[in-house]
């Protein structure tokens, strides 16, 4: 059994020799192998100096040749690795290494495939510092929870462990701090999919200042919470997102409306017939586009792929809005008021195209390529 704990490292001088000293002083239980993959993110500080002079037997160094970022360096380890269990390690000393043994201890159990280490269970020694960042952890790791129907404490901790084959297949895509959103809604969905089990144990957590080091911020904070909403695939995360590009596709039709009349000079009568046809297939592409990339996160082979696709699509809104207007039209007759029969004209609409692009057009949704 090995375990591999890969490092991404951007700009550590200060730290790097002594997190490494520390890592490989890390008691491990017997029969564990040790692989240390150490990711330089293009540091400018002389963190790769150190790097290159360090003899290590345990040790690899992969350098980066421009800065990409967390997420990227996660990456790459992950590539790097060729442990059993692979687990991630940052070089700023706000993680202890010595508690490796219980991170792992759940999957050398058999118990666990995904080990999550919490900075906020388990009455572990924390230094007291920021108290926004802290309410701003929670809130992603809420929000997070309810997208990925996990109940995790700590969404944004650094000590994730993973089996070897999880890790591998994660695809990672985010470059910077968004990776732990982004891997978090991948492991929820391998667990509702394949039923991998997740655990999570307490850790210390020794934190450090903006002046030490930290790099974190506002703009990373509002990036995870698009994360959270971008990379899960749960029904309520599909349904949230369905509904933001609803509302962008309401807003493509109503532009292409008032410009086709407005900017085209088609204020006739069938010039405005002409342009509500036009913003019609214009909300269409626009929904396809939104929905295909974002709501369903599907992934196309070929350009033919993509075709098949959008015809697909099209014809799911025509059966949507031809359901719809049957039923307006009986509702009408049956004389229901004509604004209430919109409002369940509407509400039907949404309902059907929801289901049918969820059931018919996006049914292999990230399970495979188009």
């Amino acid at each position: 059994m090995k375990l591999s704990i890969t490092i991404p490292v951007y700009n550590e001088k200060d730290t790097i020799a002594l997190i490494l000293k520390r890592v490989s002083e890390a008691p491990l239980p017997a029969g564990v192998e040790r692989e240390i993959v150490v990711v330089d993110d293009c540091s400018t500080d002389g963190t790769r100096d150190i790097l290159t002079q360090l003899h290590l037997p345990e040790l690899k160094v992969v350098l980066h040749d421009k800065n990409r970022g967390k997420g990227a360096a996660v990456k790459t380890g992950f590539d790097n690795c060729t442990g059993d269990i692979v687990l991630v390690q940052d070089a700023d000393l706000e993680y202890d290494p010595a508690e490796y043994p219980k991170l792992i201890a759940p999957i050398l159990a058999g118990d666990a495939d995904v080990v999550y280490g919490s900075r906020f269970a388990g009455g572990q020694a924390h230094r007291v510092l920021y108290f926004w960042h802290y309410v701003a952890n929670r809130v992603l790791t809420m929000i997070s929870n309810a997208f990925s129907d996990l109940n995790l404490t700590d969404m944004e901790t650094c000590y994730k462990v993973f089996r070897k084959d999880i890790a591998s297949a994660l695809d990672i895509e985010e470059k910077r701090f968004g990776v732990e959103p982004e891997v978090t809604a991948k492991v929820a969905t391998m667990a509702r999919r394949q039923r991998i089990s997740i655990y999570e144990v307490g850790i210390s957590y020794h934190g450090r200042t903006y002046e030490e080091g930290k790099k974190i911020g506002m703009k990373d904070a509002l990036r995870a919470l698009w994360c959270v909403i971008l990379y899960n695939t749960s029904p309520l995360a599909r349904l949230v997102k369905y509904g933001l590009n609803g509302v962008l596709v309401a807003l493509s039709q109503y532009a292409s409306v008032v410009g086709l009349v407005e900017g085209l000079g088609l204020a006739t009568s069938l010039g405005k017939n002409v342009a509500y046809a036009g913003s019609i297939e214009v909300s269409i592409i626009v929904g396809f586009l939104l929905h295909a990339h974002i709501t369903w996160r599907y992934r196309f082979r070929s350009a033919a792929a993509y075709v098949r696709k959008l015809l697909a699509f099209h014809l799911t809104t025509a059966l949507s809005f031809a359901v719809r207007q049957v039923v307006f039209y009986f509702l009408l007759r049956a004389g229901m008021d004509y604004r209430l029969n919109t409002l369940i004209g509407i509400a039907i609409a949404v309902i059907l195209n929801f289901v049918g692009y969820d059931r018919l057009v996006f049914r292999d949704k990230q399970s495979s390529p188009a």
